[in-house]
């Protein structure tokens, strides 16, 4: 009966260690802290490429959690990941799906920010998504293939130009042109670059003999531009005083047109002129006979 007692004990013993290395061992594969409790987030993105279950969650680079669910929502995907509940995630914070491994593997990753305000576990948070060598060779393929579009194109635009041969020959003779006006414009320079350095230093020395003349007369020139200044201003007195004749002569000129004075009444008056013209005629041939045959003056008494 013993033996049995301590049978049973034994296989009891082996059963109770055996469950406790179990959960241990479950806690240990899962990277969980059976003494730890996590909170639950709810992560939306654009996509995730091949983010899968069970990846795990980092903050600042530590791994604090893992991913739980994976699941579309409208027009993105949602992402339910179990954080350790010491973990405070401030409004500011970037979060985003990163890849981790040349394989595709991939991580979310959290940068924690500065901010006073904290997510509430539950809420749904927005993150980003990084490209990675999937997303890469995916679209090295894109680029491959217009490239390919591209050189299909280039050799059709080679067949049709330079690979002809007409094209050549035009090519030829335009080179040809262009390396003849090239020595051309080298055999001008050649002869024109003595002339315009004659020239140059030419003009050198006009300035330098122009200097000195400008310094040596610097006294008369201050003295010529002070008398230019005083002529300028009796000229403005004489343009005043010109202008104020003006203005008298044209005030004459009123009075005479008018009809209010006297000159002006003998000067507008065509019949005294047409009078005046014959009486003048008259007296200018009076003198006239005068002239020719002498005063005769005959006296009477009576």
């Amino acid at each position: 009966m013993k033996k049995n007692t301590t049978l049973y004990l034994i296989v009891g013993l082996v059963i109770v260690v055996s469950l406790i290395i179990l959960v241990f061992g479950i806690f240990f594969l899962n990277n969980r802290d059976p003494r730890q409790t996590f909170l639950t987030y709810h992560l939306r993105f654009s996509q995730v490429s091949t983010l899968s279950k069970d990846d795990p969650v980092k903050v600042n680079g530590v791994k604090l959690g893992k991913v739980e669910n994976i699941a579309l929502h409208k027009n993105g995907v949602l992402v339910r990941i179990a954080l350790r509940n010491d973990i405070q995630i401030p409004i500011d914070s970037d979060i985003r799906v990163q890849n981790i491994g040349l394989l595709g593997e991939r991580q979310i990753g959290m940068v924690l920010g500065d901010s006073l305000r904290a997510f509430s576990a539950g809420d749904t948070i927005r993150g980003n998504f990084d490209a990675g060598i999937a997303e890469v060779m995916g679209m090295a393929g894109e680029v491959l293939d217009s490239a390919k579009i591209l050189m299909s194109v280039v050799h059709q635009m080679l067949d049709s130009t330079i690979a002809t041969q007409d094209f050549r020959d035009r090519f030829n003779r335009i080179l040809a042109k262009a390396e003849d006006l090239e020595d051309k414009a080298i055999f001008l320079i050649n002869r024109a670059d003595p002339v315009l350095q004659s020239s140059l230093r030419g003009l050198s020395n006009a300035t330098v003999k122009l200097n000195e003349i400008l310094d040596e007369n610097k006294e008369p020139l201050k003295n010529l531009v002070a008398d230019a200044n005083s002529l300028l201003g009796n000229a403005g007195t004489l343009i005043h005083g010109a202008d104020t004749a003006v203005q008298k002569v044209l005030s004459l000129t009123g009075k005479l047109e008018g009809q209010n004075n006297t000159l002006g009444i003998l000067l507008n008056d065509r019949k005294l002129y047409d009078e005046l013209s014959t009486t003048i005629g008259s007296a200018d041939s009076l003198f006239r006979l005068i002239i020719k045959d002498g005063l005769d003056v005959k006296l009477s008494f009576w």
